[in-house]
């Protein structure tokens, strides 16, 4: 049985409750798989995370090393927040060679930390594009142009793709260390990853919510990969 560490997203229940929870659907798409299960990876610190300014948490190495030792890949999701035990996961599945696959706010923290200029990045800083910015992920909103020789081109075995749609922050920077393996039709980075690495890949848009037949392309490979 392999594992997948979930890092855990902050959110309000309807009694305005701050929660630390695994997206459902992101539980979901990895239960059809016999041989995975997941766990939620949770912060370390004795803090109040709903007061918190984005990536200024702290990180107990050891409490957390505990966790992420037993896991066999990670899932950084989407979400309204980014910290930077994000981050930690992110750098412990690349110095560690498991597998990781991060989505939509999850994309963010990657690039983030592999911005050439850190400081050109706030998710406090909303950019809401008419093309990118939208409220059903279950339906295309636009292309993307897919970068050759890249692990997503090698994955989808194509140019382009049609994907969903839903944050307001955007990646429109440079990277360093990092690959950029996809842009949008108007310049704005959908997709990168870390090479010569078993599978370190991160997404704008959301294929477990899209689950077209590209999705699930890269949802299985991340799988088979996972299974090395």
């Amino acid at each position: 049985m392999k594992i997948i560490g979930i890092s855990g997203k902050l959110y309000f229940n309807k009694d305005n409750q701050a929660i630390m929870q695994t997206h459902e659907r992101i539980r979901k798409t990895f239960m059809k798989y016999d041989d995975i299960t997941c766990l939620t990876i949770l912060p370390t610190e004795c803090v109040d995370y709903d007061a918190l300014e984005e990536g200024v948490d702290e990180i107990n190495t050891e409490k957390m090393d505990a966790v992420l030792d037993k896991c066999d890949a990670f899932v950084i999701p989407g979400g309204s927040y980014c910290f930077k035990y994000d981050e930690y996961i992110i750098n412990y599945a690349i110095k560690n060679d498991k597998p990781l696959l991060a989505i939509c706010a999850g994309f963010q923290s990657f690039c983030s930390l592999f911005a050439k200029d850190r400081t050109k990045f706030d998710m406090c800083e909303t950019k809401k594009l008419p093309n990118h910015v939208g409220t059903d992920a279950h339906q295309y909103k636009h292309k993307v142009v897919v970068k050759d020789n890249t692990l997503l081109k090698s994955i989808v075995g194509k140019n382009e793709m049609n994907v969903n749609s839903v944050h307001n922050d955007v990646v429109d920077f440079e990277l360093k260390d990092a690959i950029i393996n996809a842009y949008a039709d108007d310049g704005i980075v959908e997709g990168a990853e870390y090479p010569n690495k078993k599978f370190i890949l991160a997404l704008q848009w959301h294929p477990e919510i899209l689950l077209d037949e590209d999705s699930n392309k890269i949802l299985d490979e991340f799988i088979n990969r996972i299974r090395w």
